[in-house]
Formats: structure tokens, C-alpha cells, sequence
């Protein structure tokens, strides 16, 4: 009989109503689509691989900054104590170039004006000063442990400013031939430092170097801290 025989399926909704996938559920797996995070636009999909979405009402976790180049700020050397360093410094040298000078029949007492046709003044008496300073800072700051007499007493060290370690000989004598430059125009590049936010001053600046504290960072790397 004709209302035996087996007919073609009924187009009904054209959706086939069995009981894993009811006609109201999605055509695709959710699991499988990953849900719109809160600063995309609505429909947008994460491509692979991205960052997984926040769920709504949070706020992700920011990205720490990476730490910054050379040592911190509380490891720099300070004012004053830079100050007093060089005080002691300059009365070593004054004291060695006083007995230089007196070896070899040199005045290095006070420039003494000459009088001719207008007012001169003798700078030979600064010879010894200049030859023993030169000598004196390029020797100490090209050390392992970067530091003059007065840097040791003072607990603080001259140091290359991209890698932590010792000057060159070469840099530690243009730094201290530059030390000259910097007192001429009142100290100014010594002052330098106050508003410098590596507190370089313009011999710092000129060398590529760094003075910190060595309590911070004894002789080594800058990555290699005190503990």
C-alpha cells in the first residue's frame, strides 16, 4: 500500500532535532569561540594565540615596566658627599704638588701678579697641581675598585655608566682633564648634578661614567648589588 512505503524526509525547519542539538543552540561549539574581551567591539573574535579575555568587570593585570638601565636612584652619590670627597682629594694633591714644586724650584704657593704694561698673571705655580691631579685621578678611578683616597674614605666609586665596571685609563684621564673645564664658569659643571637625573656632572657626562655609593655596589657589575 502506497501509505506504507517509506517517503522523502519532511524539509520541516531543515534543522535535525536530535537531543545533542535542540533547535535553539548554536550551530557551533561556545566552548570553541572565545568571547569578546571588555575594550573590543561587540562580535569581534580574539585571533589565535591572543591573550585570553577578561571576564566582565575585571581589569587586567598591567605589564610591569622593565627595570631601568644602571643603578637606582637611592644608589647614586649625592652632593655633600661627593662635596667632601673631593675636598680630601684636593688637599692629597695640594700637598703632593706643594713637594713637587719645591723639588724642583717651583712657587706653588699663589699666582703672583706681574706688573708691565697692564697686570699678568703667573700660572707656572699651577703646573705641579694640574700634572699631580691628572696623575693622581686617572690612576685611582682606572682601579677595580674606581675610587681616590677621598672616594674610599666617603664609601663612594667612580664606575663606567653602561656596564658597572671600572673606568679605562683613557676615560678616567679625560675624565679628570674635563674636571678642569667643568670649575672654570663658576663650578657650574660641577652644580650640574643637582638637576641631573643621573647626577652626572659634565666630567660624568663626558666620560660616560656613574658615582655610586659603594655600600650599593661594591667592585663589580651594576646587576650584582650589595645584599
Amino acid at each position: 500500500m502506497a501509505e506504507d512505503q517509506p517517503g522523502p524526509p519532511s524539509p520541516g525547519n531543515g534543522r535535525d532535532d536530535t537531543p545533542s542539538q535542540r533547535p535553539t543552540d548554536p550551530l557551533t561549539d561556545p566552548a570553541s569561540t572565545p568571547s569578546p574581551s571588555y575594550h573590543q567591539p561587540a562580535g569581534a573574535v580574539q585571533p589565535p594565540g591572543a591573550t585570553a579575555a577578561v571576564p566582565w568587570g575585571q581589569y587586567p593585570q598591567p605589564v610591569p615596566a622593565p627595570p631601568a638601565a644602571g643603578p637606582p636612584p637611592e644608589a647614586l652619590a649625592g652632593f655633600w658627599r661627593r662635596l667632601v670627597a673631593a675636598f680630601l682629594d684636593w688637599i692629597l694633591v695640594g700637598i703632593v704638588a706643594s713637594a713637587i714644586g719645591a723639588l724642583f724650584g717651583v712657587d706653588t704657593t699663589a699666582p703672583t701678579p706681574v706688573q708691565g704694561d697692564g697686570f699678568e698673571f703667573r700660572f707656572d705655580w699651577a703646573g705641579p697641581y694640574i700634572l699631580v691631579e691628572l696623575a693622581y685621578f686617572t690612576w685611582f678611578h682606572a682601579t677595580s675598585a674606581g675610587q681616590s683616597i677621598g672616594n674610599k674614605i666617603l664609601g663612594i666609586r667612580v664606575l663606567d655608566a653602561d656596564t658597572g665596571r671600572s673606568l679605562p685609563y683613557a676615560r678616567a684621564f679625560v675624565r679628570a682633564l674635563m674636571s678642569n673645564l667643568s670649575a672654570l664658569p663658576c663650578f657650574l659643571g660641577f652644580f650640574w648634578m643637582l638637576w641631573d637625573r643621573r647626577k652626572q656632572t659634565w666630567h660624568d657626562m663626558v666620560a660616560s661614567s656613574l658615582v655610586v655609593r659603594a655600600s650599593a655596589y661594591p667592585p663589580g657589575e651594576f646587576g650584582r648589588p650589595a645584599r
